[in-house]
């Protein structure tokens, strides 16, 4: 497999550019301020709960962004201070869509152009940001492909996505300085959360879902990071962000430290 970091040339930064940049991308996940009045029409807003989600301030921290996609929650922790890399795969075609859907979705995501990392390419130039963006799988992450441990890393609703979601979490566990910090905002189910709300349990969706495998309830994501190997794992708040009609779900947050001393 071969690893790079994408370097982002400059463009045109005059809004009716911007504009018409934006436009070009067909999806957008991330609702994001791009600055003189153009904002992009995402999926999912995060924009009025980042502050309760995010530290106020990572001046001096090294942070990391797992599976960034338009790279909305890399720029927030750059915007309070942080030195932020982020982490994506190069194309939709190596994720890690159910078989029983690959074959459509392929098929879909060609006939509407989708590229993966052009929303963060287009985000990326107008924000004028320092960002990394680095290629690379969650489970083949190291310290050496993002150029050495993190202070604080930041995972979002991308557990939901993966065969593997502890395979996954120890692999950010190894990133992570000796009592750095993991931040989640995971997909889970409010159901269960209910209906069993101290026994971790998963529902498995590949086949109602077409992207997705486990949906944990709240025990059952903090359970996740208990057993890939976390401390001091805490419970955050719920939240359902603004979305479009067929992204509306329920996420929970929670926080956990990597062994050792800070």
């Amino acid at each position: 497999m071969v690893l790079r970091v994408e370097n982002v040339p400059p463009d045109d930064r005059s809004p009716r550019a911007l504009q018409e940049r934006v436009a070009e991308n067909p999806a957008w996940y991330h609702t994001i301020d791009l600055g003189e009045g153009v904002t992009t029409e995402g999926y999912v807003d995060w924009r009025g709960r980042a502050g309760a989600i995010l530290p106020a301030d990572l001046t001096g921290k090294r942070c990391l962004d797992v599976g960034t996609y338009d790279g909305f929650w890399a720029f927030e922790m750059e915007k309070r201070g942080g030195n932020v890399v982020a982490i994506d795969l190069d194309q939709l075609t190596s994720t890690e869509w159910p078989p029983i859907n690959r074959s459509r979705l392929e098929t879909d995501q060609a006939a509407m152009g989708l590229e993966l990392g052009r929303g963060f390419r287009i985000a990326h130039d107008a924000l004028g940001s320092s960002v990394r963006r680095v290629i690379c799988s969650v489970y083949d992450l190291t310290p050496d492909v993002i150029g050495g441990p993190v202070d604080i890393v930041f995972l979002g609703a991308l557990l939901l996505h993966l065969r593997e979601p502890i395979r996954a979490l120890e692999a950010i566990r190894g990133v992570l300085a000796p009592g750095g910090t993991l931040q989640v905002l995971e997909c889970v189910s409010l159901r269960e959360t209910l209906r069993a709300p101290r026994t971790p349990v998963a529902a498995f969706e590949p086949l109602r879902y077409d992207f997705n495998w486990w949906r944990p309830n709240v025990a059952g994501l903090l359970a996740y990071l208990t057993a890939a190997g976390f401390h001091d794992v805490r419970r955050g708040r719920l939240h359902r962000p603004p979305a479009r009609p067929e992204m509306r779900t329920w996420y929970a947050t929670a926080r956990a430290t990597a062994p050792g001393q800070a």
